[in-house]
């Protein structure tokens, strides 16, 4: 038990969206990563643990945590104008996390990504649009096989 089993229930919650280009000067992957150092330290101190994904400029992730607390960091990103088209997937009530390792892990798709790794991405991409359940397992799935590989450097906590 870690700090953030604490509680007894949890929501999960995924959504998408698409990254506003008109508000960064910077390369769509560096955003993406800036984000997901932020979330992480907001995340720790409002016990929320996940993952995002940037693959073909558009955002997938999954909060999970105390429910009030994943909806109030929901609302936070529909309102922030980095985020466009952001689409609620599938909000799901849980007792036990399945990113609890992660305050935010990351993983980004750029011009240096592994084969593997980007067919993993585009695999996730595919499902998040027919089955929210099997994609957030998948998102494990590759967040626990890049942890393992030479890849780590592309994954950040």
């Amino acid at each position: 038990m870690n700090a953030y089993t604490s509680h007894k229930q949890f929501s999960r919650l995924l959504y998408t969206s698409a990254l506003n280009v008109d508000q960064s000067g910077e390369r769509p992957e560096q955003t993406a990563r800036r984000i997901a150092k932020s979330s992480a330290a907001h995340n720790r101190l409002s016990e929320l643990t996940g993952s995002l994904l940037f693959v073909d400029g558009q955002f997938i992730q999954i909060l999970e945590g105390p429910p009030e607390q994943v909806e109030e960091t929901f609302e936070k990103i529909c309102c922030d104008f980095r985020h466009v088209d952001v689409r609620l997937i599938d909000l799901v009530n849980v007792s036990e996390r399945l990113f609890e390792d992660w305050d935010m892990a990351c993983l980004c798709e750029d011009e240096e990504t592994s084969l593997a790794l980007r067919d993993g991405l585009q695999e996730i991409r595919f499902l998040v649009g027919i089955n929210a359940s099997q994609a957030t397992l998948q998102m494990r799935s590759l967040l626990d096989s890049q942890s393992d590989s030479s890849e780590a450097g592309n994954l950040a906590s």
